[in-house]
């Protein structure tokens, strides 16, 4: 696995999550482009308190950040998202779920979790390139995406890498209008939990406009997108 310049690998066969050991070794003391990647996780987290199925030969990983104070830390699970896309093989038909998700033709691909704790960001990747749960039909191989994992984390670092580099520097815009150009519903009728309306734009800030039939606007800054009458993956 080839990583960026001042990117160190740590490579374990077992853990809880990929997540919670880089937080730890951050609390440690370990630098920016520590990279954690699991052969197999026992407690896999995704958002909001569920978990995430760690089948074997998918890929998990983390990537631990240390991204200077105020900065919106939210929003690295754009620039995670830009930078898998970046990596996965051309002509790849994925699309980016907002907030935190990459889809296949419409099936979940990976699912991206931030978690951040003194002063360290730790950005969980996590993606079905052998097999999916039961719950989500089909493999990633059965969509034409049979990635090598170690490969792939390589490439995801690498492209993660001039991503964070360019967010430093340019800030959410370029992040942004890479995120939209791939965007699943964008111009469509979508709902979340709290709003219904036509996926319109997003802020500056990353949350999702929601424009109904009157034309009123609704910003959505947390929550989970479904389109049509039931969840898309």
């Amino acid at each position: 696995m080839s990583l960026p310049a001042g990117y160190r690998l740590v490579e374990l066969r077992r853990i809880d999550s990929t997540n919670a050991e880089a937080l730890r070794r951050a609390a440690d003391g370990a630098p920016h482009g520590t990279v954690v990647v699991a052969a197999d996780q026992t407690v896999g987290r995704g958002r909001r308190g569920r978990s995430w199925i760690s089948a074997p030969g998918n890929l998990f990983m983390t990537v631990l950040v240390r991204p200077p104070e105020g900065s919106a830390v939210a929003q690295l699970s754009f620039v995670a998202a830009v930078a898998l896309g970046d990596a996965l093989p051309p002509g790849t038909d994925f699309r980016f779920k907002w907030p935190n998700d990459v889809l296949l033709v419409g099936r979940k691909l990976a699912g991206i979790l931030i978690e951040a704790d003194g002063g360290a960001a730790a950005v969980g990747i996590g993606v079905n390139t052998a097999s999916t749960p039961e719950a989500v039909r089909g493999s990633a191989a059965d969509l034409a995406c049979a990635c090598d994992a170690p490969q792939l984390a390589g490439d995801v670092c690498g492209a993660f890498d001039l991503w964070y580099r360019r967010w430093l520097a340019e800030g959410f815009g370029p992040v942004r209008e890479a995120w939209l150009r791939r965007a699943a519903g964008l111009g469509q009728e979508v709902a979340t939990g709290s709003a219904r309306g036509r996926f319109a734009r997003l802020t500056e800030d990353g949350a999702l406009v929601l424009v109904d039939a009157s034309g009123a606007a609704t910003e959505i800054a947390a929550g989970e997108v479904f389109f049509g009458r039931h969840r898309c993956c």
